[in-house]
């Protein structure tokens, strides 16, 4: 007789539980669809990266790697493995960056591995077996190294053969001439901005032979992707050895590019067939900030370098640059920037006794800032503006072949996209409404811009900023939503065109409860040869004409019927269009029962059919580049969202990876679908999660947790996270039960609308009999946080209140800041989620009755607030007032202010400190545990400790 083992006895989670948790990090599949990598990584711990064949059972695990990178074919796979924890959390401060991450190399067939240490960065070869890498050498042990490159083995065990010098071309002149092998110094040397960019070796293995060649001095360098070609720049202290070099990996013989004293060598961009490589050229004798360069482009087999010539005074071309060929590689598009003319400061410092009295040199040294009612920015916008501001580009295209630069963005039509559409691109400008930041949010006008003539065509004005206007295949038109409908714009007429008006369905998002104007779903891309544009409502996707009069929906026999949203996975992630035979992907989304699925539709023949649909979630994640293979998750609130790999049909995915195999250690819980009416008789749902070994008819304590809907969570796993939320598990295996309503808002009375919505939903659940009407609690952060405030001034349902980062000032914070923009706050609550509707001159009545603070006599509900100090969205004073407002009416108040926190808290200690002390709290009013020190006497002031 087989004795066999009794079942473990499942247990609570406890805190330090929740942290062991892994989540999946960047998965991804190889171009060949061969094999599965990514990074398993706790909420606190190391992180360990997988590898594993997708049709064997071959595994590969990296201890603290914590990303990884495929070669091209598939062979081998490149790890970056970070620096153990524990040596992190004993390394002081100071020393932190000295700590550098290892890479290791695996070949996927044979298991070898290979680990280098030190990394700054690393790139593996598209087209052949060959690693380089970047590693920092900030102290010369010899002063007689050489400050050129110097290779101490090649890549094949041969001399380096040749040294060639690369010729010159402009547009201007189509003569070719030799480049100088080097300017003549001057006598006295300049003081260089390249502090950053030396003292670097580049290593080059061959992962063939696993062979190393070094070579001192190196800033950066990019692998050719079609050719055995990398390309380097060197950058010696001095500057006197500056160069660009490239390195021909089959025979390592290398080429003089370029050769100038103090040049700087940046952006290597290559074309798609390898051939020929885009680069900016400055020279380190400048500022960064003001250093400008010559956009150069460099022919591998012929040896030639084409200077592209840009002589406007007003423009120059930044160290800070994105290059980017065009798929058919006929054009490079990069960015200018605007020269800085702002006058200098005059200095402050006096050469003279008269000086000390000098009113230009004394106001000089003022700290001012003038807020002047016209300026189109608050100040604290302005400034984040600013720094985006330095970082931006403004986009030009050159015409390779034609020798041809045409600018596309200009001071007036600032942003611009660079796309693979051989015609044009969608341009856009906000720059007339910005003062409307402040009070109704953000707008701008776009245009298609011609990439030939660079001739800009209006497509229409003040639109939302975060409008998807889609461009067609020939760039002639262009489609966007507006104001209920969408629209076809046709540059070649110059003719806008309703494409829906004739249709008898509603294309605006029919859940939209905010003041501001209701925007759509969403365009899913057009169609090629500019034969239809595919669009959405809530629920379905529709096929839109030119014609408009041959417009149909491909999927409302079975979406809007059954309450199926449909929407498109994009498997090719660099094609731009449809084709018109093509089988597309589709996710499918029960609006009523909260499940998802996969669908499969032809646009072929325009059939609709399912490949599977469970009670879960489905995600899709990505296709393989070269092959049919596609990978998705699927998950609930008991099943982790590990990954499932497949064929072009998930109908067929298997499952490959259990990264969380201690959950079933753990009691965890079960949610349950339920519904109600508000007190307007409106439907809602929400999600009752009951606690572990639920018994029927007997009543637990309840932590109520919202924000506007959550009941489409039904089938997610919770994140296994400590931060500010509560852990549903943590709570449910420890004898709680979880309830998450949605919460539907009026205009004008958002602070009602929450009791409206959610005392109706928590009545259903004590009428179920799971909920212990005298141990139900109540938890929101920020909005909620809000909501949580306003609710237990209107009802004493709850036994207990805990609201991170609230509002309780609705008349304060309407002028308040929210730092981490810089935006004033009016627009928040005149457009946005706090949906009062008008100013607060014109409806103040709504503000004081929406303000919990003016209520706070009427709180008899325990309450725990908590706010970061530094709060980047909400201001943190709004806390102070409503714990001020309490202890002067002697209510039971605690406020627990996390010192350096934002809106969200960073720090882990806070993580864990404030995760406890919520639970502590929850315990003590639902559950009668006695109350700990701090919610007794309270806490001294604690001093900070220098460093």
């Amino acid at each position: 007789m087989t004795v066999l083992p009794a079942q473990a006895e499942k247990v609570p989670l406890k805190i330090t539980d929740i942290m062991k948790f892994r989540s999946i990090v960047s998965p991804q599949l190889s171009d060949n669809g061969k094999w599965l990598a990514y990074s398993a990584q706790p909420d606190r711990g190391n992180s360990t990266y997988h590898v594993q064949s997708i049709d064997g059972d071959i595994t590969y695990q990296v201890n603290f790697g914590t990303s990884g990178t495929f070669s091209e074919d598939g062979k081998y796979i490149a790890i970056m493995v970070d620096v153990d924890l524990l040596t992190k959390e004993q390394t002081a401060k100071k020393d932190k960056k000295k700590l550098k991450k290892s890479l290791e190399i695996i070949e996927l067939a044979s298991g070898k591995r290979v680990t280098y240490k030190n990394i700054e960065s690393f790139a593996l070869s598209d087209n052949s077996s060959f690693l380089a890498f970047l590693t920092a050498n900030k102290e010369d042990k010899s002063k007689d190294k050489k400050s050129d490159d110097t290779a101490t083995k090649s890549v094949d065990n041969k001399e380096n053969a040749t040294t060639k010098t690369a010729q010159v071309i402009t547009k201007s002149s189509d003569q070719e001439v030799t480049a100088k092998a080097a300017e003549k110094a001057d006598e006295d040397s300049a003081k260089l901005f390249n502090k950053k960019r030396i003292k670097n070796t580049l290593t080059l293995v061959n992962l063939n032979t696993f062979d190393k060649q070094q070579i001192n001095n190196v800033d950066s360098f990019a692998f050719s992707p079609k050719k055995p070609v990398l390309v380097y720049s060197l950058s010696t202290e001095d500057g006197k050895a500056n160069a660009l070099k490239s390195i021909n990996l089959t025979n390592a013989k290398t080429t003089s590019i370029i050769t100038k004293e103090n040049a700087s060598f940046n952006n290597f961009s290559w074309d798609s067939k390898g051939e020929r490589v885009a680069f900016t050229q400055g020279d380190f004798s400048e500022k960064i900030a003001k250093r400008a360069h010559q956009l150069n482009v460099w022919q591998a087999k012929s040896n030639k370098l084409i200077k592209v010539k840009s002589d406007d005074a007003k423009w120059f071309i930044s160290d800070y640059n994105e290059l980017t060929w065009s798929k058919d590689d006929e054009r490079l598009f990069f960015g200018f920037k605007l020269v800085d003319t702002t006058t200098p400061r005059i200095d402050t410092k006096p050469e003279s006794r008269s000086d000390l009295y000098n009113k230009d040199k004394l106001t000089a040294g003022r700290s001012l800032q003038i807020w002047h009612g016209d300026d189109a920015l608050i100040k604290t916008n302005e400034k984040y503006q600013l720094n985006k501001d330095k970082k931006h580009l403004y986009t030009a295209v050159y015409h390779v072949d034609d020798k041809d630069l045409v600018r596309l963005a200009n001071e007036e039509v600032i942003y611009v996209k660079a796309t693979n559409n051989e015609h044009a691109v969608i341009a856009k400008t906000d720059l007339k409404y910005r003062k409307l930041r402040t009070w109704e949010g953000f707008f701008s006008d776009y245009y298609i811009i011609d990439l030939e003539s660079g001739k800009q065509s209006l497509i229409a004005q003040k639109l939302s900023s975060y409008t998807n206007v889609e461009l067609s295949e020939s760039g002639r038109y262009a489609t966007y939503y507006s104001e209920g409908h969408y629209w076809l714009f046709d540059r070649k007429k110059n003719k806008t065109t309703n494409l829906t008006k004739g249709l008898a369905t509603s294309f605006a998002d029919e859940d939209h409860d905010y003041p501001s104007k209701v925007p759509g779903y969403g365009i899913a891309g057009w169609l090629e040869d500019d034969e239809g544009v595919l669009v959405y409502d809530k629920f379905d996707i529709w096929l839109l004409t030119l014609n408009a009069k041959d417009s149909k929906c491909l999927t409302c026999e079975q979406g809007r019927p059954n309450s199926l949203q449909f929407r498109v996975n994009q498997l090719d992630k660099e094609r731009d269009y449809f084709k018109l035979e093509e089988q597309l992907l589709l996710t499918s989304y029960n609006d009523d029962h909260k499940n998802y699925g996969f669908y499969q539709l032809s646009l072929k023949d325009k059939t609709l059919t399912k490949s599977r649909e469970e009670k879960k979630k489905f995600k899709f994640i990505s296709k393989a580049k070269n092959a049919d293979k596609i990978l998705f998750s699927r998950e609930d609130f008991n099943e982790f969202p590990d990954l499932w790999v497949s064929d072009l049909n998930p109908a067929n995915g298997k499952k490959l990876t259990d990264v969380n195999p201690q959950k079933e250690h753990f009691l965890w819980g079960e949610p349950e679908l339920v519904e109600w009416n508000s007190t307007m008789g409106e439907k809602h749902q929400g999600i009752l999660i009951k606690p572990a070994n639920y018994v029927e008819g007997m009543q637990y304590p309840v932590v109520v947790y919202y924000y506007r809907l959550f009941s489409q969570r039904m089938y997610e796993f919770n994140a296994m996270k400590v931060n500010h939320r509560p852990n549903f598990p943590y709570y449910t295996s420890n004898g709680y039960a979880i309830f998450l309503p949605d919460v539907h808002f009026e205009v004008g009375t958002p602070g009602h609308s929450t009791n409206k919505s959610i005392l109706p939903g928590i009545q259903k659940i004590i009428d179920m009999g799971v909920a212990d009407k005298n141990a139900i609690g109540l938890h929101g952060h920020s909005w909620s946080g809000y909501q949580t405030l306003h609710s237990i001034t209107q009802t004493d349902m709850f036994a207990a209140a805990v609201s991170g980062a609230p509002v309780s000032n609705m008349t304060s914070a309407y002028s308040g800041i929210r730092l981490g923009t810089g935006l004033a706050r009016q627009f928040q609550y005149e457009q946005g989620q706090s949906r009062i509707g008008a100013s607060l001159f014109e409806r103040r009545d709504l503000y004081i009755e929406n303000s919990p603070v003016f209520f706070a006599d009427r709180i008899n509900t325990p309450l725990l607030m908590q706010f970061g100090d530094i709060d980047d969205a909400v201001p943190w004073q709004q806390g102070i007032e409503m714990y001020l407002a309490m202890r002067r009416l002697d209510k039971n108040v605690i406020l627990l202010q996390y010192e350096g926190e934002p809106h969200h808290l960073k720090k882990y200690p806070n993580k864990v400190d404030y995760t406890i002390k919520m639970k502590q709290y929850f315990d003590h009013y639902l559950k009668g545990k006695p109350a700990p020190t701090w919610m007794v006497e309270g806490e001294a002031y604690q001093q900070k400790e220098k460093d």
